[in-house]
């Protein structure tokens, strides 16, 4: 049997040889025949080597081709076995990538690690051919930021990060593509708090940040043009633990809410107040606009058409409390449960006009013997919200639940619809299988006043995002009802990082990178682009 490493057909010594290879004759022929020797025979000789080459030739094709071809066929390379990247088509099986980066590269707060070696850039690709996040990328006293929000000149996140010998607040802004970033200095962060959150204004930002102070803390508000800060006037924000804030702009008027604790300290409540935009100058004093038998928490405000909706967590009366207020004592350690207590808590809602006052009374739509433990708002049909929000009756972090969404109008509430589940036989047809531990995130850019109105441009997605630290941030497109637009899965240009803004056809993306933020630009379509 002939060894196997010997060389393919037609390419070994004994077809050079060959007189058809080599119009030569063979070396031990090529010698001129001597007197003694005949010509004839000489050509003989010649003859039967050229028989004897043919016929191993003959013998190798037929006995030995299959085994050569076989040994010589090359190997699967990885650019064919990896999945597509973005922009290729999908392999059978696979979702075609619906992101793309909108700019060269991203935007970076902080100092950036060094890039990987070369000997390494194929394990940093993620699984359609994008730079994968590792799991190991935050690191200690990293930069934060917050939510995002785009306006005129494009997008905004607020930030925070050490420098100048302590913490320092910042905001970030990012032209529509992402090609040009810069940093606004806000001012020193006292204390653990927050990056500030922000709010489009038009071509301006507005920008509200929590700090210290000798009664407790207390809210400054900022409106930044540019790189021009100016500041407004300071609320107070009380001595509670929650650190809840939020901000929105609607026509002149801006409103900021926050939740802060009762006189009594018996229960939690959500204040308001509003400025006005171009001065900041206070237009109402601060006033609670939950009711007073509502223990509320983690509110969030966004602007709609001649006004806002407002959205807060309200929970029950925990047992413990209750029956030692029946008793007129204090719940102390000894009557309280003990471990994590899972109250019933669910969203109420309540539409405000462009001061900031209430239009009607706040209504729940969630069911009260629900478990809400985080949400998301994003406006939606008919000058409408979409709420998403998860909902478990396991302790804080654990995985399962499910992320249900429902869509509030001024004329009435919707049911809610589950998105995503976590056992199939609770889990609809249309939606998704596998919450994980995960919380989700709304977002839709519109590129006029009114998200819906044709006449105001080419109005945004509605984008669903669930970032998860066990694994990549699932993603999927929801109608303007709050409804499904295709499946909810991994995005290779997403990777593990979290969309935290949305504009009319792109999101601004956060990638954690060691001591880092990198802030990139991604564009998205609904479904992916037609191949």
């Amino acid at each position: 049997m002939e060894p196997n490493h010997r060389a393919p057909q037609g390419n070994s010594s004994a077809d050079r040889r060959s007189p058809t290879a080599d119009q030569r004759p063979p070396t031990a022929d090529r010698r001129p025949p001597t007197e003694d020797e005949p010509e004839g025979v000489a050509w003989k000789g010649a003859l039967a080597v050229a028989l004897v080459v043919g016929g191993l030739v003959v013998w190798r094709a037929c006995f030995t081709a299959p085994e050569d071809a076989e040994s010589s066929a090359p190997a699967p390379s990885s650019a064919t076995s990896a999945a597509p990247a973005p922009g290729d088509p999908a392999a059978p099986g696979q979702t075609p990538p619906r992101c793309a980066p909108a700019g060269p590269a991203p935007f970076v707060i902080g100092e950036a690690p060094p890039a990987p070696a070369a000997k390494d850039a194929g394990a940093e690709q993620g699984a359609g051919g994008g730079a994968a996040d590792s799991v190991e990328d935050v690191a200690p006293f990293a930069v934060e930021v917050g939510r995002g929000t785009a306006f005129a000149g494009g997008f905004a996140v607020g930030a925070q990060r050490e420098a100048e010998g302590g913490t320092i607040a910042m905001v970030a802004t990012l032209s529509a593509d992402g090609a040009q970033g810069k940093l606004v200095r806000l001012a020193r962060s006292r204390g653990d708090m927050d990056p500030p959150v922000v709010a489009g204004a038009g071509g301006a930002i507005l920008a509200a940040m929590l700090e210290p102070n000798a009664g407790g803390r207390a809210i400054k508000v900022a409106r930044i043009e540019g790189e021009h800060v100016t500041w407004g006037a300071e609320l107070a924000e009380g001595r509670d633990e929650s650190l809840a804030l939020d901000i929105a702009a609607s026509g002149e008027r801006a409103v900021i809410v926050w939740d802060d604790v009762t006189r009594d300290g018996k229960r939690s409540r959500i204040m308001l107040a509003s400025a006005d935009v171009g001065s900041l100058r206070s237009v109402t004093s601060a006033r609670p606009v939950s009711q007073p038998s509502t223990d509320a928490e983690l509110p969030r405000v966004i602007a709609r058409p001649g006004g806002y909706w407002l959205a807060y967590i309200a929970r029950a009366e925990e047992p413990a409390r209750r029956a030692a207020a029946e008793k007129g004592d204090d719940a102390d350690e000894d009557t309280a449960a003990a471990g994590e207590t899972i109250a019933h808590q669910w969203i109420e809602v309540v539409p405000l006009d462009e001061t900031g006052a209430l239009t009607a009374t706040p209504r729940a739509v969630t069911p009260k013997d629900g478990h809400v433990l985080a949400y998301d708002l994003t406006l939606g049909e008919d000058d409408g919200v979409i709420l998403a929000f998860r909902d478990d009756d396991t302790p804080s972090g654990s995985i399962g639940g499910r992320i249900s969404a429902v869509l509030v109008r001024l004329g009435g509430v919707g049911e809610p619809r589950v998105l995503v589940g976590d056992r199939e036989q609770d889990t609809p047809p249309e939606a998704a299988l596998g919450v994980g531990a995960g919380v989700p995130a709304l977002l839709r850019g519109a590129p006029g006043p009114r998200a819906h109105d044709p006449a105001s441009g080419r109005a945004g997605a509605v984008w669903l995002a669930i970032a998860n630290a066990s694994g990549p941030t699932q993603l999927a497109a929801l109608t303007a009802r709050g409804e499904l637009q295709g499946g909810l899965h991994a995005e290779p240009a997403l990777g593990r990082g979290e969309p935290i803004a949305a504009s009319a056809e792109a999101l601004l993306v956060a990638h954690p990178a060691g001591k880092a933020m990198k802030l990139d630009v991604l564009r998205c379509a609904p479904a992916a682009p037609d191949r």
